[in-house]
């Protein structure tokens, strides 16, 4: 029963972290001390995905399913549970662009407007 709350835990921030990487740049238009653990989590989301690795959440929580008992899902996180349950068939190369668009687009509007106003500069 632990390690089944534990994989919820684990599958919670990990959207909590996907959730930052979108919007974490907006939030530093109001805390722009948050800019520097925002492109953080970018270079380490980065660093997964360019090796192609498994993001270390997604194994932990997988690890947490088998010693509740279940059977891990078999594709990441992402395609888990925010694209199969939307488009069946998962992440493909269309699909990654859409997601790719969903992280770069607010992130592009988000810094380019701090670096706008000098509210990165004045922080970093």
């Amino acid at each position: 029963m632990a390690a089944r709350w534990l994989a919820r835990l684990v599958a919670g921030s990990h959207l909590a972290f996907v959730a930052f990487l979108i919007v974490g740049g907006f939030l530093a238009w109001r805390r722009p001390k948050l800019v520097k653990w925002h492109v953080g989590a970018i270079v380490a989301a980065a660093a997964v995905n360019i090796t192609g690795s498994d993001c270390p959440l997604t194994v932990w929580e997988k690890w947490f399913l088998r010693h509740a008992g279940d059977d891990p899902y078999e594709t990441g996180f992402i395609s888990h549970y925010l694209v199969e349950p939307i488009y069946r068939p998962g992440v493909n190369g269309r699909v990654n662009f859409v997601l790719l668009c969903c992280l770069v687009i607010p992130n592009a509007i988000s810094y380019w407007r701090l670096r706008k106003t000098g509210q990165a500069s004045q922080n970093a």
